[in-house]
């Protein structure tokens, strides 16, 4: 069985925290401070009333294949929100099971620091060989560029500094795809001995 894995990132801004979490608060916002979440597909009143137990559908696009998983929320409180996410088919192979989650603590009158976490498990047959190494070289990232998008869209940046994933991380995600190499079920070519 694969290893869960949690990743926490912060942000310091010179915003208050009550201008943050106006803009995380409304869920078309957050759940698109994603790099793979393209859209919303729910019903606009479930936008203007979010709270705990609701399902969001978010359409997502990873390296040009759209899909939509449905988030869970399971936090719903001032200046925190936080979901699970799933297929919408409880017997769909879900290779990406996780949870995605934000706090705005305030530290100051005009400042605040963003937080955000993912914690998920990989479930492809190479997880067991690599997934750690694709989580950390993947992961905070992603968490990295989506806490700038945040404070570029409140103003509390002028223009964001994109990080970039290491080269090694697109090919780890390319490889976690594998099934077989060269006739040989992938998790044995790198587990055999021969």
């Amino acid at each position: 069985m694969s290893e869960t894995h949690e990743t926490h990132r912060e942000l310091a801004v010179n915003k208050s925290a009550d201008e943050v979490w106006e803009w995380i608060s409304n869920i078309s916002n957050v759940m698109t401070a994603n790099q793979f979440h393209v859209g919303l597909d729910c019903d606009p009143a479930d936008i203007r009333d979010p709270r705990p137990g609701l399902d969001v559908p978010i359409v997502h696009e990873i390296f040009g294949a759209r899909h939509i998983r449905l988030a869970k929320i399971t936090k719903y409180v001032d200046y925190e929100i936080a979901w699970g996410e799933r297929l919408p088919d409880p017997n769909a192979d879900d290779r990406f099971p996780h949870s995605e989650g934000w706090k705005v603590e305030s530290t100051g009158s005009s400042t605040c620091i963003i937080r955000n976490r993912l914690r998920g498990r990989h479930l492809f047959p190479l997880a067991d060989v690599f997934g750690k190494e694709l989580w950390d070289l993947l992961i905070p990232p992603i968490l990295d560029n989506d806490l700038q998008d945040v404070a570029f869209a409140v103003g509390a940046i002028e223009r964001k500094q994109p990080v970039q994933l290491p080269p090694l991380a697109g090919v780890l995600q390319r490889l976690s795809r594998a099934r077989e190499i060269n006739g040989v079920p992938a998790g044995e070519f790198f587990t055999s001995s021969g």
